[in-house]
């Protein structure tokens, strides 16, 4: 599995033996290198405002819900966005790209390339111009080249509590869509929305409409994070008999683990549970079967909370 994010930070639950950090095509790097790294600085902007940076340990927190929905399931880490959490256009056409190269060279010849059969985006802009809607053909395409190689696609539908759509989730033909894409026998473009920790309602912040395919847990999530402290303090303490006793410290993360809302967070959630169905599939694909990811998308949707959640 690919995750397009702001990359992943250390963390015991994953090692390099799951995790690549770093992957090259014909020797160059695929995605960020430089050090504006919010996996590895959690403060790089506003150092003095006593707050790690909002997109600081994103890209692990996802890895770590992969992780708990696909424990078997390989993943490539590939950072797109810097502290701030901007992802650059040119940037992500090129690193879908790459992915998209890498997933040829794979099926042409297993010797090279990278094995990549779930993609998962948790990011997302709106069409403001005439432009965008360019760009987002060329995006479209892209994922459409991967689709064809059988890779599923998993977007995070966005947190601003609209209707209006969300690109790449919206990148399918959704019903009553005048976006002009017609149905495919592709692998799945998957749009995700958050559901609350009830599972029983839709997470007030998530973006909704018909162009949202599927709703999965995205609120109160916990996952993994890097060892970050930031400057905040608890609110409170009173030591007693020589323990060390206060409030939850907002943003001390030393334990490892956090709780985050947002369909960033649901998007992983799905993604995993496909990966997860897939994996064992695959097994069988020597044996001269094939691997139906429109299937597995529905396996992987068995489970998640599927309650009536209009009024």
């Amino acid at each position: 599995m690919a995750v397009l994010d702001t990359g992943c930070g250390v963390h015991d639950w994953l090692p390099d033996s799951i995790v690549t950090r770093r992957i090259e095509i014909d020797g160059v790097p695929l995605g960020l290198t430089g050090d504006d790294d919010p996996e590895r600085y959690p403060d790089l902007y506003g150092q003095l405002d006593g707050q790690i940076d909002a997109v600081a340990g994103h890209g692990t927190f996802i890895a770590g819900l992969i992780r708990q929905t696909a424990p078997d399931a390989d993943i490539v880490s590939i950072r797109v966005a810097g502290s701030l959490g901007v992802v650059d256009e040119g940037t992500l056409l090129e690193t879908v790209a790459g992915v998209v190269e890498l997933l040829r060279r794979y099926r042409e010849d297993p010797t090279t390339g990278h094995p990549i059969d779930v993609l998962s985006l948790s990011l997302g802009y709106y069409h403001e111009t005439p432009v965008d809607g360019q760009y987002s053909k060329l995006l479209y395409q892209l994922l459409r080249e991967l689709r064809e190689l059988g890779c599923v696609v998993v977007c995070s539908a966005g947190n601003d509590a609209i209707d209006r759509p969300s690109f790449p989730a919206s990148l399918w033909p959704w019903p009553g869509s005048d976006n002009g894409l017609k149905p495919d026998r592709h692998a799945p473009h998957v749009s995700v929305g958050a559901l609350n920790p009830s599972g029983r309602s839709v997470a007030l912040f998530s973006n909704i409409g018909p162009w949202v395919k599927a709703y999965a847990p995205g609120a109160m999530v916990v996952s993994t994070t890097p060892a970050f402290v930031g400057g905040v303090q608890a609110t409170t303490r009173a030591d007693k008999d020589r323990l060390h006793r206060e409030t939850v410290d907002p943003d001390d993360y030393r334990g490892g683990f956090a709780v985050w809302s947002g369909t960033s967070f649901a998007a992983p959630y799905i993604a995993g549970r496909i990966a997860a169905v897939i994996g064992p599939l695959l097994a069988d694909v020597d044996k001269g079967a094939s691997v139906d990811t429109g299937e597995a998308v529905a396996r992987a949707a068995e489970g998640v909370p599927k309650e009536d959640f209009t009024a």
